[in-house]
């Protein structure tokens, strides 16, 4: 199923012309699993991701809504975790669910913005779920910076935005440890994850 969504996102973004372009070497990932930390400007950033970490098995958890659009819903349906927010007890079996999967050696895809944000590129403050998750699960944070799909396809509305072919350029950057951290460092793991992915942004602003 993984193999077969990575085939179908490269088929995708070729059809629609659009260029994934490192900026840096993907960092050695033999480590895994992660916890996977990518900026969110466009719902690009869903499908893009495969191409990404095409060797990198993992699993998006997202809100339930995802579910309601046909392109992305051929990626989330079924193997992906669904969160609904307005129900508690679906945030907790999701959160069990994912340190669940984390065990059996997939990755974990959060958006730590949860959601994107209003003025994208611009990052919205960073939510504690992803971080606490590493924490709780030993596992490293896996900072990612997309700069370009916020361009490249508008999401109001979703399916009648602005979305035209160019290049998307990523970093993938050098994993964050987490071992032997615990729940105090938390703060510390997030802001260094905000730092790490805003960087690139700001340079890439300014310029």
């Amino acid at each position: 199923m993984f193999r077969l969504k990575v085939f179908t996102a490269k088929l995708i973004l070729a059809f629609d012309f659009i260029f994934l372009v490192r900026l840096k070497k993907l960092p050695d990932l033999s480590n895994g699993p992660y916890v996977i930390c990518p900026n969110h400007a466009s719902y690009l950033d869903i499908i893009l991701m495969y191409a990404i970490l095409p060797k990198t098995k993992f699993l998006f958890i997202g809100k339930s809504e995802l579910l309601r659009w046909p392109i992305i819903n051929i990626f989330f349906k079924k193997v992906d975790i669904a969160v609904n927010r307005e129900k508690r007890n679906s945030a907790m079996r999701s959160i069990i669910r994912a340190k669940e999967e984390l065990k059996n050696g997939w990755s974990i895809v959060i958006f730590p913005e949860g959601g994107i944000p209003v003025d994208a590129p611009k990052l919205d403050q960073f939510k504690n779920g992803a971080f606490k998750m590493a924490l709780e699960a030993q596992v490293p944070i896996l900072p990612i910076t997309i700069l370009d799909n916020w361009k490249l396809l508008g999401t109001d509305p979703v399916l009648t935005g602005i979305a035209c072919p160019g290049k998307s350029r990523v970093i993938v950057h050098d994993p964050i440890p987490t071992i032997c951290l615990d729940k105090k460092d938390l703060v510390n793991l997030r802001q260094q994850t905000f730092e790490t992915i805003n960087q690139p942004l700001k340079e890439n602003l300014i310029s």
